[in-house]
């Protein structure tokens, strides 16, 4: 029916229409059939029939096992084909009535509307994923059904399915594990993934994949050393001798090797050095986004996010939302 609907839409259809009415009939000629009444509740009938047979034979069968192994078998049944599904909703603000703001009536005329900016929607790109998902967290600790859902699609745990699986090659709908394309159930998302979502969102210790190889454990500073010797020359390209050069002036050495295309670098005596050296680190902890966020996953095209940088993705991602 929508398909028919959207085929008025096309602009062959609109020319038409701009001449003269179009009657479209989406009935099927049913309307055409005589007795149409009689058949339909005829069928009807027979279908009420077949189904009431159907749940005696499935009654009389539980009875049955029931009887044998001592427990209600068609709640089990129910319970085992049943599976609840995730119901994502969007909260929006009631509008009030003009009845309930006559008490801000007095209000009337003292700003110009022409210039007043309204907020018509917010996006967030944060630790927690989105404003919805770090809501949940802040106000209960813990996170719902549909936002695990979310979350575990954000970070890149699971997909979602529209075709035959690789396993059993039957036609799938639905969220599938993204490293085994196993099929995942909704009531099944939160159990599987709940930990590990909790583990690496937040505010938390900071994760090196994340932060361009940043380990704080591993931190470490330069720190000047004097040479009060001379030492024994080594080898190095030309840029580098020219920039130990540079640095310590008349206190290096530089030559270029008679039987290679490298230079020969001695420090002498008073030439600064700069070594490593590793310090403890007082900070470990960052608000990270979530481990496996990937703009693509919004629907950014690859070539965006090859040139721009990670701070416009977060807007554009946000902006999205906000729309």
């Amino acid at each position: 029916m929508a398909f028919n609907i959207l085929g008025l839409l096309h602009p062959q259809i609109s020319r038409i229409v701009h001449r003269h009415p179009v009657w479209a009939n989406f009935t099927g000629g049913i309307d055409c059939l005589r007795g149409i009444g009689k058949i339909v509740a005829g069928e009807r009938s027979r279908i009420e029939r077949k189904s009431k047979i159907l749940r005696k034979c499935l009654q009389s069968t539980a009875n049955d096992l029931s009887a044998l192994q001592q427990h209600h078998v068609y709640a089990i049944q129910l319970d085992h084909y049943m599976s609840p599904l995730a119901n994502h909703q969007s909260q929006f603000p009631e509008a009030k009535s003009y009845g309930d703001l006559q008490h801000l009536r007095h209000l009337q005329g003292m700003v110009n509307l022409d210039k007043v900016v309204v907020v018509t929607g917010y996006g967030e790109v944060g630790p927690h994923g989105n404003a919805e998902t770090r809501w949940e967290i802040e106000a209960f600790g813990e996170l719902t059904m549909e936002g695990c859902i979310e979350l575990a699609w954000i970070m890149g745990l699971i997909k979602h399915h529209n075709g035959p699986l690789t396993t059993t090659k039957q036609h799938y709908i639905g969220w599938v594990d993204a490293k085994s394309n196993e099929p995942v159930k909704d009531i099944e998302v939160k159990p599987r993934y709940h930990e590990y979502i909790m583990a690496h969102t937040g505010i938390r210790l900071m994760e090196p994949e994340l932060t361009g190889g940043y380990d704080p454990t591993k931190k470490s500073v330069l720190r000047e050393v004097l040479i009060e010797h001379n030492m024994e020359p080594f080898e190095a390209s030309a840029d580098e001798a020219a920039a130990f050069k540079q640095s310590n002036g008349n206190k290096v050495d530089i030559w270029e090797c008679a039987n290679s295309a490298s230079w020969s670098v001695r420090f002498l005596k008073g030439a600064l050095i700069r070594v490593p050296m590793a310090v403890a680190a007082d900070r470990l902890v960052a608000a990270l986004l979530p481990t496996g966020w990937n703009a693509a996953c919004f629907g950014i095209p690859d070539d965006v996010i090859r040139q721009v940088d990670p701070v416009t993705l977060y807007t554009l991602v946000a902006t999205v939302e906000a729309l």
